[in-house]
């Protein structure tokens, strides 16, 4: 009887132990395998949007997946596409072509306005809209590029306010490439 009130109690410490660090991280991912990955396969990048985010992204994750065993070559069977981009807060939009902005679309405006208090047409509603978080987002998707088939997808967001994406990236690329140890196979 002692023993399983001790088992009983270990157990609700450590379930409470797992609560908290949980609650620390603001990741979150998901992973799709479709089959096993060859041990040391040759792997190719391609960017989705060719962007400083989606760069550095590229460039810690060559080297993760170096440290692990896998090549990359300009020729590979597998491709890796890579997705990086920020949600919610502020954004990077400009307007005019480049550097060489006509005085008209340099003093731009746009002025939107949305009336709220039509509670009717917005299904009758008293409660204020829920405002889109802040997040950064991390996308790999492997596909083989003789059959066009995927292998492996994986996404991890984090949503922790005031992050600093170039920061996180190192982190969140570790965990894609833990998890994609994971999908590892005997190589051929």
């Amino acid at each position: 009887m002692r023993q399983m009130a001790l088992l009983a109690a270990s157990l609700l410490v450590a379930l409470s132990a797992a609560a908290t660090a949980g609650a620390e991280d603001s990741t979150q991912m998901a992973v799709v395998s479709y089959g096993k990955i060859p041990a040391g396969a040759g792997f190719q990048t391609e960017l989705v949007e060719n962007s400083e985010l989606a760069t550095q992204v590229e460039t810690r994750l060559k080297k993760a997946l170096t440290d692990r065993g896998f090549n990359p070559s300009a020729d590979a069977g597998l491709v890796i596409s890579i997705a990086a981009d920020r949600t919610g807060g502020p954004t990077n939009l400009s307007l005019g072509n480049g550097n060489q902005q006509s005085s008209a679309s340099a003093n731009a405006q746009v002025n939107i306005n949305i009336d709220t208090s039509q509670s009717k047409l917005l299904g009758g509603s008293s409660e204020p809209a829920t405002k889109i978080g802040r997040a950064y987002r991390i996308t790999l998707a492997i596909y083989d590029r003789a059959t066009g088939r995927y292998v492996w997808r994986a996404e991890v967001t984090d949503n922790k306010p005031g992050l600093d994406p170039a920061a996180a990236t190192g982190p969140m690329v570790e965990k894609l490439a833990s998890a994609l140890e994971k999908s590892v196979g005997p190589a051929n």
